[in-house]
């Protein structure tokens, strides 16, 4: 562990290199700028490496190329400060900048650098087409992030508002209010948040995408499940995002690539009968208007009266949520796809299927039926059957075999009654569920064959009950023969419950033991 950190500012005259660090100082960009700003020195107590951090300036017109030399040697980050606005200072970053640092250090121990944009409120472009080529050919570049003033003065603001004694630093009690509040972005801090960003990367729909509070604003966890989500579905552009955020490497940190967990192939995960996964995709499936929005919107705790308030052209087509499985904390990402004739490779790939169907129409399950016999049901993906506005009148469905005979023959759990039409928070069954067989899909397998098993000799052994009970109400019907016949009825039910007991115990133990060879031999072969 390193003692202390020294970060030196090189660059051109006037990019606004001591404007940066004056910032720092006075907590906005100061009007007027002194030619060199003094060495500033963060105390070890508030830095996240918990060393001291001194961050030194440096004036072409106040210094000699010896000093120069002298602060590049003691420096143990490098930051090369650009104006957005001035091209010729960004092409001085390849010209003369990094090959005066490389010859001034070791090329064994080169020091990590890192590019600033600075001005960049001045334009309405960003640099980084122009600075990524630089990135990749310089391997000591490490990262680069364009400044704003907007940036500083945002966190100004939270910081005057937190800092309630005005002392100018944040005590113990100040620092819990600040920690305690709404704990919620509004619109105007989501957009504040992003004022660094060339675009704002989140649209309206991200309300409805992830958890919010009563007003609408997104909370803490709505916050971390949207940040999931960008990663899951596009990690370069999540990577650009923290670019832009400042996401930047100090001293002995790893690179951005520390934000992204890449997990094994999902086939290893099988083998193992285990995941080290935490975020998992079940794609849900049925025809227009059998209530996959709902299922969606119910994931994020909304109920019917809360998602009649969705404007149509805020509709999302993902939600994603954390859910507790044994214990565990792990994501369900939620994705309605589309509700065509056929599906495309991409919305066949998931860890589960929810196939919606409404209770009250009756040609709604017949689409739900087509699709899983066209794409999942050869696939080893897990599907659950979800019987939608279970709060409605539930008619036929005009289908060869009803929903419960059909997951029955398809060896899948029986259809999960679902509606948002409640008073409060939706039912999280069907996600706990969902995640559950997304997380092991094969004990989910094994379940529902055992399932089914036990369900055919249940069945099997309800015929002979029923026999029996006909050969009783004959019986029951010759009764005036005698009492003598009835003591004998009584005597055949007892036999009857004590049989049906046994037969259950054997054949539950004859499943398992043929299930535990099955999978011996499974194991057998993998080794």
């Amino acid at each position: 562990m390193k003692k202390d950190v020294r970060i030196l500012l090189v660059g051109e005259p006037r990019v606004g290199k001591t404007s940066l660090i004056m910032s720092l100082v006075s907590e906005e960009f100061p009007e007027e700028v002194p030619p060199r700003a003094e060495e500033i020195t963060i105390p070890a107590d508030v830095t996240p490496e918990r060393v001291p951090t001194h961050i030194v300036d440096y004036s072409e017109a106040e210094q000699s190329d010896e000093q120069l030399y002298h602060e590049i040697s003691q420096a143990n980050v490098i930051c090369i400060v650009y104006a957005v606005n001035n091209k010729n200072s960004i092409d001085k970053v390849t010209s003369r900048w990094i090959p005066l640092i490389n010859e001034r250090t070791d090329k064994d121990s080169r020091l990590p650098l890192i590019l600033v944009g600075n001005k960049s409120d001045l334009v309405e472009y960003s640099s980084m087409e122009t600075i990524l080529p630089i990135m990749n050919q310089y391997t000591e570049i490490e990262t680069c992030v364009e400044m704003k003033p907007a940036c500083i003065k945002a966190l100004t603001r939270i910081f005057r508002i937190s800092d309630q004694d005005n002392d100018g630093t944040l005590n113990d009690a100040e620092l819990n209010f600040f920690q305690d509040r709404d704990c919620a972005l509004s619109p105007d801090e989501l957009k504040d948040l992003f004022k660094v960003f060339p675009y704002m990367p989140w649209g309206p729909d991200v309300n409805n995408t992830v958890c919010t509070n009563e007003r609408g604003w997104i909370t803490y966890q709505g916050f971390l499940s949207q940040w999931t989500l960008t990663t899951y579905l596009d990690v370069q552009r999540c990577l650009e995002y923290l670019g832009y955020l400042g996401y930047s490497i100090l001293a002995e940190q790893e690179s951005q690539a520390s934000a992204i967990t890449v997990t094994r192939d999902k086939k290893i995960d099988l083998q193992k009968k285990q995941t080290q996964r935490n975020v998992f995709r079940c794609n849900v499936v049925g025809m227009k208007g059998c209530g996959k929005s709902g299922v969606l919107q119910a994931l994020l705790g909304r109920n019917l009266i809360r998602q009649r308030q969705i404007r149509a052209e805020h509709k999302s087509y993902y939600a994603i949520n954390t859910v507790y499985v044994y214990g565990q904390e792990k994501y369900l990402l939620l994705h309605d796809v589309s509700d065509s004739d056929f599906l495309t490779d991409a919305e066949t790939i998931c860890d589960a299927v929810c196939l919606v169907y409404d209770v009250s129409n009756p040609k709604s399950f017949e689409y739900c039926a087509r699709i899983f016999k066209q794409h999942f049901m050869d696939s080893r993906i897990p599907c659950l059957v979800v019987a939608a506005k279970s709060d409605l009148h539930e008619v036929r469905q005009e289908y060869s075999i009803s929903p419960a005979e059909f997951c029955r023959k398809h060896k899948m759990p029986p259809p999960q009654a679902f509606t948002c039409n409640t008073a409060d928070v939706p039912s999280k069954d069907i996600f706990v569920k969902l995640t559950t067989m997304a997380m092991y899909p094969l004990r989910a397998y094994l379940a529902e064959v055992g399932a089914m098993l036990l369900a055919d000799e249940e069945s099997r052994i309800m015929q002979q009950v029923h026999a029996v009970h006909s050969v009783e109400d004959s019986i029951f019907m010759e009764s005036s023969l005698g009492p003598r016949l009835l003591e004998d009825r009584h005597v055949t039910q007892a036999d009857l419950k004590s049989s049906t007991f046994w037969l259950r115990a054997s054949f539950g133990a004859t499943v398992f033991a043929v299930l535990g060879f099955a999978m011996y031999k499974a194991l057998l072969k993998q080794r």
